[in-house]
């Protein structure tokens, strides 16, 4: 590859694949193709640290003293992210400017487009094999224990918004769905009869959650009595939105992270509270009430085992604090 326009190609290329075969949202491509760019665009740097250790430099220092107006051919400088040293020294620029996080995302998205080169035999080597990224502590999710949840239930009023936040609480506590699975959520996606919803999840893949008795009530409740209210006075349609605003429109994610909020308020809740922070609790409670660990993967829709599994963690680290507090000789 002899160009950064070609370079820009491949990794749209690259964009194409996560869409069409890996089944990426869209907002995981846009990260991923962010970080490649700001990869590729910026080699200029990352070529002067990588030529301060190679061989080659010394001899081209002397090149650039002797003629002050040399270049540095465009083969070296186009190439540097696809060789080790280039790419070790881009990631110490970003260590540098980006918290640990954030650079371990980077390097993620680096390797994944280096197996994709690879695969596609555009390269003949993956350099991101060589190189390390930063090691994380893993954060255990916040989580609620039960007289918090119930707590924060009753928080709502009998106004229609009251009704709609109670509903849409319970859903979430009741299915563990995310955040952006309940906005996306239209009147006909509720089955009543079965006492289930369908939502889309990431990488636009479906999957069937479950309502329990307490969920089902309110949301009914809201749907008959409150929903018209709200919406101007229409009537509920199957593909309208399910959970509307005082302006009959979707709510948004960041309208129903300040209705928890409000309400944990309210509850007097002092742990920072978030609507994942309810998904969390549905996994954890689960998983002490003795639900299988496949199961709750399926009701969260994770693609993998180990993404559920730090809700072991979660569910045992709360088993212990339980232990030591109520064990006569603990």
């Amino acid at each position: 590859m002899n160009s950064q326009r070609g370079a820009l190609v491949w990794l749209d290329q690259f964009a194409g694949y996560l869409e069409m075969e890996r089944n990426y949202s869209s907002n995981t491509i846009r990260a991923y193709v962010n970080d490649l760019k700001q990869l590729i665009t910026n080699e200029a740097e990352t070529v002067k640290d990588v030529l301060d250790f190679s061989p080659e430099a010394k001899a081209e220092a002397a090149i650039r003293e002797a003629a002050p107006n040399y270049v540095v051919p465009e083969e070296k400088t186009s190439s540097a992210w696809m060789e080790v040293d280039g790419l070790r020294a881009y990631i110490r620029q970003i260590q540098e400017s980006y918290s640990r996080p954030t650079v371990a995302r980077k390097i993620s998205a680096i390797r994944s487009f280096y197996r994709y080169l690879r695969r596609e035999q555009l390269i003949d080597d993956d350099p991101s094999k060589l190189v390390r990224g930063p090691k994380l502590s893993r954060r255990l999710p916040a989580c609620l224990d039960r007289e918090e949840v119930t707590r924060l239930l009753l928080a709502p009023d009998d106004s229609s918004l009251g009704v709609r936040d109670r509903a849409l609480m319970e859903v979430l506590y009741a299915s563990g769905m995310r955040v952006s699975e309940l906005c996306g959520l239209r009147i006909q996606d509720y089955n009543s009869v079965a006492k289930e919803m369908r939502v889309i999840g990431k990488g636009s893949r479906e999957r069937v959650v479950l309502l329990n008795d307490s969920a089902q009530a309110w949301l009914e409740r809201y749907l008959a009595d409150h929903w018209t209210k709200l919406a101007g006075g229409r009537q509920p349609q199957p593909d309208n939105p399910l959970f509307v605003s005082r302006q009959a429109t979707r709510l948004s994610s960041r309208s129903v992270h300040r209705i928890v909020l409000k309400y944990a308020r309210l509850a007097g809740i002092a742990k920072p509270i978030t609507p994942h922070t309810l998904r969390h609790t549905f996994a954890t409670h689960l998983l002490e009430g003795g639900a299988d660990l496949r199961v709750v993967q399926d009701l969260l829709g994770h693609t993998t085992i180990s993404t559920t599994q730090i809700y072991t963690h979660v569910s045992l680290d709360r088993l212990r604090r339980i232990y030591m507090t109520s064990h006569p000789r603990a």
